[in-house]
């Protein structure tokens, strides 16, 4: 049985794992601009010079997502026991919605990640230009922790979204 308490705790639960995510794809950001900048001063080819551009325009993207995600999330966590207070079944009716309004992004990620791949080998396959490949890299990389993010990200949504539920259910019996 899903009481008051354990309902906040599973919404804590939700926003703490963003925020551990967030501390992730801001690691990862930080480590592909680290890696360009090295690449680039410490490379003695011309193919470990190209990757500073990509690793860092893909770097960049995800320091931005990461900071951005645990600073939303932050934000939110310390309004959550508020809100639920307030009214706890409006509070779990908003919730169901704002999980229900970001399912179709996981499908959109698979798919991007897939053009992403796609993309990159067929930059590495028909092109052999170093700055080229050196995109191609980036998006391969780009494509893999773009797909990692979001099954980990659809699995915590799936089991918060079940335990919304089951507090519907169980308040309407």
């Amino acid at each position: 049985m899903n009481t008051r308490k354990e309902m906040l705790q599973h919404t804590f639960n939700w926003y703490n794992g963003e925020i551990y995510e967030g501390k992730f794809i801001l690691g990862f950001g930080i480590f592909l601009l680290i890696s360009g900048l090295l690449f680039n001063l410490n490379g003695s080819t011309p193919t470990a010079k190209a990757l500073l551009i990509p690793l860092a325009v893909t770097g960049f993207f995800f320091t931005s997502i990461g900071a951005g995600g645990i600073y939303s999330n932050s934000k939110k966590v310390a309004r959550v026991e508020e809100s639920y207070q307030q009214n706890p079944q409006d509070f779990v009716n908003i919730e169901i919605k704002r999980v229900e309004d970001f399912q179709y992004l996981y499908p959109m990620s698979i798919a991007i990640s897939l053009v992403c791949f796609l993309i990159a080998v067929g930059l590495l396959y028909f092109v052999k230009n170093v700055h080229w490949q050196a995109i191609a890299i980036a998006l391969i990389l780009f494509g893999t922790a773009f797909a990692v993010i979001d099954y980990f990200s659809k699995e915590r949504a799936t089991i918060y979204y079940e335990k919304l539920l089951n507090y519907t259910e169980e308040k309407a019996l």
